[in-house]
């Protein structure tokens, strides 16, 4: 079964921001997606459209066989929740604790403000070195540091689908085996992924697809 599937899709352009060419895309179990642009701003694009965070003027984007209705914001927060999204705009919450901003969306969900972090996530935070300080907010952190919580938030929540930009540089090289770590089990549970890379020994090794977007179109290379 297709998990995600983008059909006949056309997105809005604003001001300067480059043009995605109508284009169908579909993703499944598994499939791990080499995403090759040279052109940053297609990438975000795309992955804006496939994460739920770009409407589209045309087109259908289908959830498990569901086509989902952009008019009703719940269903699409359903969606939202399924979905890791790791590029250089990602961010955390300013005005929020480490801890409140791991455990946002199910507070969010959940309607609980006293939910805790997880074990898993717990065990995530002292693999990244950022347990001792899951009480401080984003502007008493080191950028490492908040990237490493970007990625545990977003990893946790990939449970369709995982965008990320780049991983040999995200967290810089230092902390590249970790992130490798936490990728390889994400696929090895058939969790899929699209992502952009330079490095061609990570991109041989981990994907099975190759799709090309230049010039504002995508297509996939045989």
């Amino acid at each position: 079964m297709k998990w995600i599937e983008l059909e006949d899709y056309v997105l809005p352009v604003s001001g300067e921001s480059p043009r995605l060419e109508r284009f169908s895309f579909s993703i499944s179990k598994g499939d791990v997606c080499w995403l090759d642009t040279g052109v940053t701003e297609y990438a975000h694009l795309f992955f804006k459209a496939l994460a739920t965070l770009a409407y589209p003027l045309e087109g259908r984007y289908h959830f498990v066989g569901e086509c989902l209705d952009f008019l009703k914001p719940d269903s699409i927060l359903q969606v939202k929740k399924t979905i890791g999204y790791i590029t250089t705009p990602s961010a955390l919450i300013s005005n929020r604790s480490l801890r409140e901003n791991l455990t946002l969306m199910r507070n969010y969900t959940d309607n609980d403000l006293s939910a805790r972090i997880d074990d898993e996530t717990f065990d995530l935070c002292r693999h990244f070195s950022i347990a001792d300080k899951i009480d401080l907010r984003p502007e008493d952190l080191e950028q490492a540091d908040m990237r490493s919580a970007i990625v545990i938030r977003e990893i946790r929540k990939a449970t369709r689908l995982l965008l990320l930009e780049k991983p040999e540089i995200y967290l810089g090289h230092a902390g590249f085996f970790l992130y490798d770590w936490l990728l390889r089990s994400l696929m090895d549970k058939g969790v899929p992924v699209v992502f952009t890379s330079d490095d061609k020994n990570f991109i041989d090794s981990v994907s099975n697809r190759a799709l090309v977007l230049h010039d504002g179109r995508l297509h996939e290379r045989q």
